[in-house]
């Protein structure tokens, strides 16, 4: 049953994996612009990697509650003037790149900061732990593919401290070893993700996986969301990352 329902999931997603704006993909019409805000949640739902830059709310309640689309600013007064106007040519252009702006405005870079780490040994354990097994997981993943071999020697060595022992210079050390990690392509692995979760979100991202020339942002975050469904327990959620 979960196989099918994989399957389904990667057809239904396959084409909604692009961070490159096409408009022309959206039925954008003077009659669809009556709704304007509609049309731009639709569009930068599909469009973007991930919920998470728009804290999983309606992508436009988002912008216009953190004053991305300012109260009464030209941008505002021209959305709601679709609502009743006679729509134009001009006016779906200006709409058109409304959205791409507002899509450039919604992207973040996540960066694990100290305190996104809850437990630092825990964590170092989990992964000494996953290296061991024999099963795919996303700890394996890293200790075998990601990490180098001084990385792994000094993940290992960590791990024989207690609690006690570990120091902020250890944890910030492990903080930064993290995100060098989540910038390199071997990070993403399929097969362990799926190991943790088998849901919309992770089919999604291993479609956005196999896109050929992924762009430092999209390599990051996909990693990133990655790190955060393989360790939840010990990793808080991705809006809480620094940027």
């Amino acid at each position: 049953m979960k196989k099918i329902l994989l399957v389904m999931m990667v057809v239904f997603l396959g084409a909604c994996s692009s961070l490159d704006l096409d408009t022309s993909k959206y039925k954008i019409t003077t009659e669809t612009l009556k709704e304007p805000y509609k049309v731009m949640d639709e569009i930068l739902v599909r469009e973007s990697i991930l919920s998470d830059w728009y804290n999983n709310e309606e992508p436009v309640h988002y912008l216009t509650t953190r004053q991305i689309i300012k109260k009464d600013s030209k941008d505002e007064t021209f959305l709601n003037s679709l609502k009743t106007k006679e729509i134009t040519g001009d006016d779906i252009e200006k709409f058109n790149k409304l959205t791409k702006n507002y899509l450039n405005k919604l992207e973040r870079k996540y960066k694990l900061k100290d305190e996104n780490i809850k437990d630092t040994k825990e964590l170092v354990k989990k992964l000494v732990i996953g290296y061991n097994v024999v099963y795919p997981t996303t700890s394996k993943h890293l200790m075998t593919v990601v990490a180098t071999e001084k990385e792994r020697n000094y993940i290992l060595e960590l791990n024989k401290k207690i609690e006690d022992e570990m120091t902020d210079k250890d944890r910030t050390k492990v903080r930064k070893l993290l995100n060098d990690w989540l910038e390199r392509k071997e990070f993403f692995d399929g097969e362990s993700i799926y190991s943790a979760e088998i849901s919309e979100n992770t089919v999604k991202l291993v479609e956005l996986s196999k896109k050929k020339n992924l762009t430092t942002l999209e390599l990051n975050n996909l990693n990133a969301k990655a790190m955060e469904i393989a360790f939840p327990e010990l990793i808080s959620s991705l809006s809480r990352w620094g940027k």
